[in-house]
This record gives C-alpha cells, sequence and structure tokens, in this order.
C-alpha cells in the first residue's frame, strides 16, 4: 500500500507542478500585456511614429 500511495503523491506532485507552471506563464503573459496598456494610456495624445518613420531614425532595414 505504502508503494502505491507514494506514485499516488508522486503523481500529483507532479499535476500541480505542471499546473503551476501553465499559471505563471499565464500571469507573465498577462503582466505583459498589463505593461502594454500602462505604455499606450502614457503615450494617450502624443505623436506617433509609423513603422517606415522608427526604421529610419534608427538606421533599420
Amino acid at each position: 500500500m505504502t508503494k502505491t500511495l507514494e506514485r499516488e503523491i508522486t503523481r500529483k506532485v507532479r499535476e500541480k507542478r505542471e499546473e503551476l507552471s501553465a499559471v505563471r506563464e499565464e500571469v507573465d503573459d498577462m503582466l505583459d500585456h498589463l505593461d502594454l496598456l500602462e505604455a499606450r494610456a502614457r503615450d494617450a495624445g502624443k505623436p506617433r511614429l509609423s513603422h517606415d518613420e522608427v526604421k529610419k531614425r534608427y538606421g533599420i532595414k
């Protein structure tokens, strides 16, 4: 019985670690999205540059 219990506990721990990893990734994505929204709010009303203007300004081909 202890071997069975040990395997069950090991399986549960593995599942929880996978769930935790997925949650961490999701939180990371949400924080990135929040950074983007905050940057857009800060820049609201300011003049914007087109993609071509940025490339020209920084010498990117």
